[in-house]
């Protein structure tokens, strides 16, 4: 089965941001690798975004949905994640930093914009870092969050994407 929707959409990215050189900032790039080793619905796919800037754009173009995970300063426990969409962290225009690429994604959303470009229904998962050190590895609290946050991932996928199958990695 193809990624692409009834309409010529592709279904659902899955896309994880980060640097796993960083600690706990290479939380989005885990995430996408824990996906890939469970496996994937058909129509989902998964992409390391690394660190990227405005390329973010050429990324999202195209998708009915976009899951986006992220190291985030949320002022909770390491660990703690939080699910939210671009508007509801007012991402659109005020450049809050909640998220360690907030800026990046803040300037492609607005320049999507600006462009009259179209782009998925996006979610944001946030997960709050321990450390963000020049170290490889996840905290223990991170690590110890990541089956719970990959479920809930998984639980936000769109219903007509939930037979299994193999997903796509890019």
């Amino acid at each position: 089965m193809s990624s692409i929707g009834e309409r010529g959409r592709k279904r659902c990215l899955i896309l994880g941001l980060g640097n796993p050189l960083r600690g706990d900032d290479g939380v989005g790039p885990r995430v996408v690798a824990e996906l890939l080793r469970r496996g994937l619905p058909d129509g989902v796919e998964v992409v390391d975004g690394g660190t990227r800037g405005l390329d973010l754009l050429h990324l999202l173009e195209g998708w009915e949905q976009a899951i986006i995970v992220d190291a985030a300063m949320l002022g909770r426990n390491p660990g703690e994640y939080v699910r939210f969409t671009p508007e509801e962290a007012h991402l659109l225009g005020t450049l809050v930093p909640l998220s360690s690429h907030a800026a990046q994604l803040a300037d492609v959303l607005t320049l999507a914009r600006a462009l009259g470009r179209r782009l998925p229904d996006i979610i944001i998962y946030g997960i709050q870092p321990e450390r963000m050190d020049w170290e490889e590895g996840l905290s223990p609290a991170v690590e110890a969050a990541l089956p719970r946050l990959v479920e809930d991932i998984l639980g936000q996928l769109p219903a007509n994407t939930l037979s299994q199958g193999a997903g796509h990695a890019r």
